[in-house]
């Protein structure tokens, strides 16, 4: 079957998630939907990378496509530029090798977290506005404590089915710029809720409700991690990496916000 490989944006605030349900305005299903009209095809089959939640927002997510017939890349690329709602673009459209999965064969995933520290008309939709201080040395030192391979049982709402709660995050690094701090964290894959439970809890050691050597006690459950989960408005899937591809990830500046100094 012809494969190819989209590259995917979106604004999440109006889907409920990536993932098709009976239910629901989803990423999946309103690509399949315009994807089945332009190309005549009902049996498409169409996977993400990652399965955002609702109200979680992509820079790249991946999909892979496959149907029956080979397909003219630009010209559906110029079409689903024309069909797609305004908070839904297709990047980039390109055939991919047989058998390409962009969930099994993605290596790491890139997710940026965005937290407003100062009020704004245009943040809601893309950040969580914490009134308080932050203290974001705090936070950078217990972000760094999060990397490497470890059970990150107590930071997810649910397993999902998978039998391993073990994660090797490759990196969680904190950038402050224009009223906005900024985590970004990659890793091999995520569990469900994990990302906005460790910015959850990278927020309470920065309000100084917690110490940043508290994270390692958190993973070995010799303390009770933090229930806060931040909120999915400031959630980004960045990228996806696959073996033998060039990743770049853009500089943490802030999405959406008005810059202030």
């Amino acid at each position: 079957m012809p494969t190819y490989r989209l590259l995917i944006e979106y604004e999440g605030t109006k889907f409920a998630g990536w993932q098709t349900q009976a239910h629901g305005r989803t990423v999946q299903g309103v690509l399949l939907d315009t994807l089945r009209g332009l190309t005549g095809e009902r049996g498409l089959d169409l996977q993400g990378a990652g399965r955002t939640d609702a109200g979680v927002h992509a820079l790249g997510q991946v999909a892979s496509l496959r149907c029956r017939r080979p397909l003219d890349p630009r010209k559906l690329l110029r079409d689903l530029e024309r069909e797609l709602p305004a908070d839904l673009a297709v990047l980039d459209l390109s055939p991919a090798p047989k058998g390409f999965h962009a969930r099994h064969d993605a290596e790491a995933r890139a997710y940026r977290y965005q937290i407003a520290t100062r009020r704004s008309a245009f943040g809601k939709r893309v950040s969580w506005w914490v009134a308080e201080n932050i203290d974001t040395d705090a936070v950078a030192h217990a972000a760094a404590a999060f990397v490497g391979r470890h059970d990150f049982r107590a930071f997810a709402r649910r397993a999902r089915g998978v039998e391993s709660t073990i994660v090797e995050v490759e990196g969680c690094e904190v950038a402050v710029s224009g009223g906005c701090v900024m985590v970004r964290t990659v890793a091999s894959h995520f569990l469900w809720n994990q990302v906005r439970r460790m910015v959850g809890a990278l927020v309470t050691v920065g309000r100084g409700d917690a110490e940043p050597s508290h994270v390692p006690l958190w993973l070995s459950g010799r303390a009770s991690a933090p229930l806060l989960a931040a909120p999915a408005a400031g959630l980004f899937l960045e990228a996806v990496r696959y073996p033998g591809t060039v990743w770049r990830l853009p500089l943490l500046e802030p999405i959406g916000l008005p810059f202030r100094t």
